[in-house]
């Protein structure tokens, strides 16, 4: 009796056929992608105030949101921007290091290309020959910092010592954005210090149901589905999504991108309507968990 030739598997085979959503790139990844970020109202607000503060040379800007309203997207959207400018060179710290003042500054340092030092002096002095050098390039550096909320009153510190600095016509010699939960607002308050150097604050708060819509309709965009095609989210559609969410861009789309891959199950479906939406939801309320 011969053996059966081992199974092996296609992984092809079950690769999704986003072809049949007409786009070029799976639309609705959860990794914060600039080219994927939507402009809500209020996320235009933001980013309007902190870039003219960023480019007036106000010093520190804070924004502010709950878990999963585009926080990280919009922290790289501003890296993305800025570090491309000749006149700006922009370094992002994703997660501070934790309590010290001194890792705080180092990591900042690596992010620049700078050498690190061992102690907070010196590392000082370090940013501080870096930003009288990229002054008279006329370059003004920025800092932006993800998960704010879990920076120490050690590392706000001397984020306000760097704040400190001036180039030599007097300005602010580097910019600073904090994006953070709104624990973040708590602590500045117990950082008084660096809190009035705040020049200014923005929220970011969950969409509302026609944000949902136009979120849908842009991620599909942006991945290149062809505006003249018929929607494939129909208006019905979107309620249901908005109630499972609360309006929170991270679970629009990570729902969205579920209900993309059950429709490409389905051969005979040319929409995601209402129904559809609904007996998902039904069979598969526990899609975020992973298997057990």
């Amino acid at each position: 009796m011969s053996e059966s030739p081992p199974f092996t598997l296609d992984f092809n085979q079950y690769s999704p056929d986003w072809d049949r959503l007409g786009v070029v790139v799976p639309p609705f990844t959860i990794e914060a992608d600039p080219r994927f970020m939507y402009l809500s109202t209020e996320t235009r607000r933001a980013l309007s105030k902190v870039s003219y503060m960023v480019e007036a040379g106000q010093g520190a800007s804070v924004i502010v949101g709950e878990i999963g309203t585009g926080k990280t997207t919009l922290a790289s959207w501003f890296h993305s921007r800025y570090d491309r400018r000749p006149d700006f060179t922009a370094a992002k710290i994703d997660e501070a290091p934790k309590k010290s003042g001194l890792l705080l500054l180092r990591r900042i340092a690596a992010e620049f290309g700078l050498r690190t030092r061992r102690a907070t002096e010196d590392q000082l002095n370090e940013f501080r020959a870096f930003l009288v050098e990229e002054s008279e390039r006329g370059v003004l550096p920025l800092i932006i910092v993800d998960e704010a909320h879990e920076l120490s009153p050690e590392q706000f510190v001397e984020l306000r010592r760097l704040l400190n600095f001036r180039d030599p016509r007097g300005g602010k010699a580097y910019q600073l954005i904090l994006l953070g939960r709104p624990e973040l607002d708590i602590n500045l308050r117990e950082s008084p210090d660096f809190n009035d150097r705040v020049a200014t604050r923005s929220s970011l708060d969950p969409l509302t149901p026609d944000d949902t819509k136009s979120l849908i309709e842009y991620r599909l965009l942006a991945a290149g589905r062809d505006s003249k095609q018929s929607v494939l989210f129909t208006d019905e559609a979107v309620l249901p999504i908005w109630r499972e969410t609360r309006g929170y861009p991270r679970s629009i789309c990570l729902l969205c991108l579920h209900l993309c891959l059950e429709f490409l199950t389905h051969d005979n479906l040319t929409q995601i309507d209402a129904p559809f939406v609904n007996e998902f939801l039904e069979q598969h309320d526990d899609y975020r968990r992973a298997p057990g």
